[in-house]
């Protein structure tokens, strides 16, 4: 394919990927509430999961159909990096209420989030053949973060005994949220296909295709549901999905594959030389921690930083493949 049709095809799929992702926005944003989970919950597992299928779809069609698994690697951290740099930094000019997360949110997403990136920057160092041990290790810190989840939608659920909840036809919302997702899985194989295409017939590393052009079309559906959750004031959703759905993406987003791989196939050689782009998210993560310090609550002044910042780092890594 030439590179003007390989660049049609991520475009189209791009806009597919958003007009889903509004879809999945909505209802996945009904279903939540019509299973009464408190509003960290839902962002933290249900918003986060179905927003992070292309990130999943991604590193899986690049280990099993292109054997290239650092363009799913790359994916997952320019995903995480544009979620946690882009996505408060928009919400934050868009919410109608000062932008405040719980001390919930800081002391258990973003903690699991800090235990994500530390394990993956010890794989990526250390280790150079992943197999059977690392998939089921990554999956196991995931399951671990389930668990304190569920304990807390628990308690939740027990406040809400004597409320009442709009009420949805459900057999709709999950028709819709499962059309949206099967969309979202058939544009993003050839989302893949083409990006890595392109990096071909540029002369560019796949990996910096995935970590700017991947990723960033596949993190439209937590951009569109962290703002939709934004304006309602809901803050808490907002930023749980952007911690959940990056924990998510490094934990199921690369144990999950790896694991479908290694039975069928065996282990992995995994031959990933930009550690900046890993520390560089490491970096992130400590600066917005550091915003929410000051009493858990981000200005917009704070949020224009990490906008602006997202963009310096985007440009320092493309030029390390001129």
């Amino acid at each position: 394919m030439t590179i003007t049709m390989n660049l049609g095809i991520i475009l189209l799929s791009s806009i597919i990927i958003y007009f889903a992702g509004k879809k999945f926005a909505n209802t996945s944003s009904r279903i939540g509430d019509y299973f009464k989970l408190p509003r960290d919950v839902k962002g933290a597992t249900f918003d986060a999961i179905s927003s992070s299928l292309p990130e999943l779809l991604v590193v899986l069609y690049s280990v099993v159909f292109f054997q290239q698994f650092e363009v799913g690697i790359g994916t997952i951290a320019g995903s995480a990096l544009f979620n946690l740099l882009i996505i408060p930094g928009i919400c934050v000019f868009v919410a109608p209420v000062p932008f405040k997360v719980s001390k919930k949110v800081i002391s258990r997403d973003a903690l699991f989030y800090m235990i994500a990136v530390f394990t993956l920057i010890v794989l990526l160092v250390y280790y150079q053949v992943w197999g059977l041990g690392i998939a089921l290790l990554l999956l196991g810190i995931y399951f671990f973060y389930l668990k304190d989840i569920i304990s807390n939608a628990r308690a939740y659920k027990k406040e809400l005994e004597q409320k009442t909840i709009q009420k949805i036809k459900l057999s709709k919302e999950l028709s819709i949220f499962f059309l949206s997702m099967f969309a979202i899985g058939i544009v993003t194989f050839f989302l893949t296909n083409s990006a890595i295409n392109l990096s071909a017939a540029l002369g560019i590393p796949s990996i910096i295709i995935a970590f700017t052009i991947i990723a960033t079309a596949t993190s439209v559906p937590d951009m569109i549901i962290s703002v939709v959750n934004a304006k309602k004031g809901d803050i808490d959703s907002a930023t749980s999905n952007v911690f959940g759905s990056n924990i998510f993406d490094i934990l199921i987003g690369i144990g999950l594959p790896l694991l479908i791989y290694v039975i069928y196939k065996g282990p992995v050689l995994i031959e990933f030389i930009n550690l900046e782009i890993i520390f560089g998210l490491l970096a992130s993560v400590i600066l917005i921690l550091y915003f929410f310090a000051d009493d858990r609550t981000l200005c917009k002044k704070q949020g224009a930083t990490l906008i602006f910042l997202y963009f310096v780092f985007i440009i320092y890594i493309v030029s390390l493949a001129i």
